[in-house]
């Protein structure tokens, strides 16, 4: 397979070796593939980097003139479909061309925007900034100021960011001293809550966890065996929204939603409409910018205030230099008109029916091949995963046999991937 690697894609597999030196984000992702025992064997083996110069609908086109159907999701920014962002950002660079990068002083379509945001996540006030894991950043410091308390609950798996702050896992040196990891979906967590809730200034929750409680995302990098699961049904985990939404009532904790990867692909109104939950403070990113970087924080005003009026030297200084940026205004404002028109929700309606479909007739397919299948796939409406059956040591492999056969694939392999509202029926068979 080296061999014909090699000579399939010269022109990447010349610049990957060029990066992995230089780029030192392509380098960690890179070699964060495969489950780790295997990492050093596979250093001078098939070189997965892929380098892009074109998009067709689903497919990528890389700099060695080959196809790749995209199923990657670009770590779930591409929710709508590549070619729909393409035209996002062309529309949203001629909305504000004239004023190129003009920082301080607001562009007109900063209101509708913020209009907009308002109507969708059902809150009082907006703020902007430039990632997913900066305006989480946002959000905790928000509420621990404005509430005085100093914990925040997280349960165990969920991904937050990059942050240190919220990494309460691998990955991070630091243990954080003001965040509790609780279990998800557990009836003692609730008391843990009730015991400490004078301490407690808010409660986060990556909607995300129910597809796979009490776990981290999936990925092939922890894929010692068939040991990857997912919830069957996301039935039991709104019923658990419900039971964290009415204790946060009962002791006055704030309830956040982590909807940078969810806001928008469960559905138009992201988890709070999907689960029929509604948080007291949401953070948006990823697609919300319409293809341009961005992060946002949607809350009551008591809890957005970054001033105190009894005390005027007390502020929490949360700002940043490129947060409301003219282009990621034009992009953003296109992609929030798109996404609340009858004609949007129809897409995410059929993709979800689609998707579910696909997945149970795959899985049929499968077992009648095979009669006792080794692979089954799992689905959380447009994001879905593979599962292994059958006990091995290898399974992390099938990520590179598909790279083989025209698909790509993010660093995290098999374990999440995600359709965007562009592939039809047809694509999926």
């Amino acid at each position: 397979m080296k061999q014909k690697w090699d000579a399939k894609w010269p022109k990447c597999v010349e610049m990957s070796a060029y990066l992995s030196e230089s780029f030192s984000d392509l380098r960690f992702a890179s070699g964060n593939r495969v489950f780790l025992p295997f990492m050093k064997h596979l250093e001078n083996w098939c070189d997965p980097c892929t380098v892009v110069n074109a998009v067709d609908k689903t497919d990528l086109i890389d700099i060695d003139g080959h196809r790749l159907t995209d199923v990657s999701g670009s770590y779930g920014v591409n929710v709508c479909g590549y070619d729909r962002y393409k035209q996002f950002i062309t529309e949203g660079w001629e909305l504000t061309k004239n004023v190129g990068c003009v920082l301080g002083p607001v562009h007109p379509l900063l209101m509708e925007n913020i209009m907009i945001l308002k109507e969708i996540s059902k809150k009082e006030e907006v703020s902007f900034h430039m990632s997913g894991t900066e305006a989480v950043m946002c959000a905790v410091r928000l509420v621990r100021f404005n509430t005085n308390k100093p914990l925040i609950v997280m349960f165990g798996g969920a991904y937050h960011g990059w942050w240190d702050g919220v990494q309460a896992m691998a990955g991070n040196e630091r243990t954080p001293q003001d965040v509790l990891t609780l279990k998800d979906m557990y009836p003692g967590s609730l008391d843990v809550i009730r015991l400490r809730a004078s301490e407690i200034a808010a409660i986060v929750i990556n909607p995300l966890q129910a597809f796979h409680p009490n776990a981290p995302p999936p990925s092939d990098l922890v894929l010692a065996s068939n040991t990857r699961s997912v919830s069957e049904s996301s039935l039991a985990y709104k019923k658990w929204l419900g039971k964290l939404r009415k204790l946060c009532d009962e002791l006055g904790i704030v309830l956040i939603f982590d909807e940078v990867y969810t806001g928008f692909r469960l559905a138009p109104g992201g988890a709070q409409e999907y689960f029929d939950v509604t948080a007291d403070m949401v953070v948006y990113g990823k697609t919300t910018g319409g293809g341009i970087p961005n992060g946002i924080v949607c809350g009551p005003k008591k809890l957005m205030s970054r001033g105190d009026e009894k005390k005027p030297l007390r502020v929490a200084y949360v700002i940043g230099t490129f947060s409301a940026h003219p282009l990621l205004l034009g992009a953003m404002n296109r992609f929030l008109n798109w996404v609340k028109t009858p004609e949007a929700r129809a897409e995410y309606d059929r993709l979800r029916s689609d998707v579910a479909q696909w997945v149970a007739e795959t899985n049929t397919t499968l077992e009648k091949e095979f009669g006792s299948a080794p692979l089954a796939l799992g689905a959380y409406s447009s994001v879905w995963t593979m599962l292994y059956k059958r006990p091995g040591r290898y399974h992390w492999m099938l990520q590179y046999y598909l790279k083989d056969e025209g698909v790509n694939l993010s660093w995290v392999g098999t374990g999440r991937l995600s359709f965007s509202l562009d592939f039809t029926r047809e694509d999926l068979n």
